[in-house]
């Protein structure tokens, strides 16, 4: 228990940072985002030196059809390096604590903790490559911007060299090809953030099962409507893996997060809970005999 506590006080401590940032010069942008679960270094780039276009006075619904209206012929590319911290120090807190686990793979009670706070995230670090449109959104009248409020739409391919299974790490060269739809938009009066996406995996590890998939994530949150406060100040994120040989359901994801706004928006406390569903065929051979059908996920967070 003793291990438990420190192991969930490291955690909280961990989650406790997401901070977003970029310096723009002309039609390049630099930007970085540290978070707990998933922090990246980007730039980005117009294929004609072109700034990025602005558009104002949108309401959310309008945010959406103003992307989707946007032609898909790319104008815009972006390099980006993430890594998820919590992931990973989930994987080392395993490695340095096999007491966790008995007899090498079942969890006990303080694994379990372990996994459902790190949980939800199959790979350590990725390098990814953007080509399509880019927007940036001003804020409306008589607010103020306060993040990296930009949209894009376009291509996606992502790599990496690992995955992630139970906090294990796992030699896996992969490859991720995405349609993609996603943005921000931070004022001193709302948060809103939306990712749409869609797309196919590959891996090299002969017993992780290639496959399609579709994710579905919103996050909004209100500073001044307090009345409606409890229902806006909620996201959610569904994920639905198929295997590409038959179609087959093999992995779904459904998380719902609770914001609570602290200190005239600077803060927000996040508590994220859901389940993750795992099928027969995701995994193969030794692998197939390690993996769990149900994995609750417990994901705090602050945002800064």
């Amino acid at each position: 228990m003793l291990l438990f506590i420190k192991t969930f006080l490291i955690l909280l401590l961990c989650c406790g940072v997401m901070i977003t940032a970029s310096a723009t010069e002309s039609a390049v942008v630099f930007e970085y985002e540290w978070d707990a679960y998933y922090s990246n270094v980007s730039w980005v780039k117009g294929l004609d030196d072109q700034n990025i276009p602005v558009v104002k006075n949108l309401k959310e619904l309008d945010i959406y059809k103003e992307v989707l209206s946007k032609s898909l012929k790319p104008d815009f590319i972006v390099f980006e390096a993430s890594v998820n911290p919590l992931p990973l120090l989930g994987v080392y807190l395993r490695e340095k604590n096999q007491s966790l686990y008995k007899n090498g793979s079942s969890r006990g009670f303080d694994g379990k903790v372990l996994e459902s706070v790190t949980t939800g995230f199959e790979e350590p670090y990725a390098l990814s490559f953007f080509a399509g449109r880019v927007l940036r959104f001003a804020p409306p009248q008589g607010m103020q911007t306060q993040g990296d409020d930009k949209g894009y739409i376009g291509y996606l391919l992502s790599v990496g060299t690992h995955h992630i299974q139970q906090n294990v790490l796992i030699r896996d060269n992969w490859v991720e090809l995405e349609w993609k739809i996603k943005g921000q938009r931070e004022t001193d009066a709302q948060h809103l953030s939306w990712s749409f996406r869609g797309g196919a995996k590959f891996h090299s590890h002969p017993e992780i099962s290639n496959s399609f998939m579709l994710g579905l994530r919103r996050n909004r949150i209100d500073f001044q409507e307090a009345k409606y406060a409890f229902m806006r100040n909620i996201g959610f994120e569904y994920r639905l893996d198929v295997l590409q040989k038959n179609l087959k359901p093999s992995k779904q994801t459904l998380i719902v997060d609770k914001h609570w706004p602290l200190y005239q928006g600077k803060r927000t406390v996040s508590l994220g809970l859901g389940l993750i569903w795992q099928g027969p065929n995701r995994y193969l051979g030794n692998l197939a005999k390690t993996q769990e059908k149900w994995s609750v996920v417990f994901r705090p967070n602050i945002k800064f």
